[in-house]
């Protein structure tokens, strides 16, 4: 016979139930300011929020600050590579087109699965 723990359910604390009703209210009065607010972006803004008050950055941030300094990065390696005579200078413009249209695919697929 397998058992498998079922842990039930914690009910939610005092705060959790206050910061939820200030929320609920919060929202009431936007509105009914505001009628004809969806339900997506009314989830929007308490993603938003959430991210906001919680002080992280999203790992979608990091990705693009990494795609963007490994851009600048491969543009100049090209540059000096191409300085010091290690690449024909007919070849430094499509070495440094390429690293450029590669890393704004990178960035564009980034933003696209945003979901948005």
């Amino acid at each position: 016979m397998l058992y498998v723990p079922v842990i039930p359910p914690q009910p939610p604390s005092p705060r959790t139930r206050e910061l939820a009703d200030l929320l609920t209210r919060a929202i009431d009065e936007y509105r009914k300011y505001h009628p004809n607010v969806s339900t997506a972006e009314v989830r929007a803004a308490l993603r938003m929020a959430s991210m906001r008050s919680s002080g992280t950055i999203p790992a979608r941030v990091w990705a693009l600050t990494g795609v963007s300094v490994a851009l600048v990065l491969g543009v100049v390696v090209a540059f000096l590579v191409a300085g010091a005579g290690g690449m024909p200078g007919n070849a430094v413009p499509v070495v440094a087109v390429s690293v450029v249209v590669f890393g704004l695919v990178v960035v564009l697929t980034l933003l696209k699965s945003r979901g948005g």
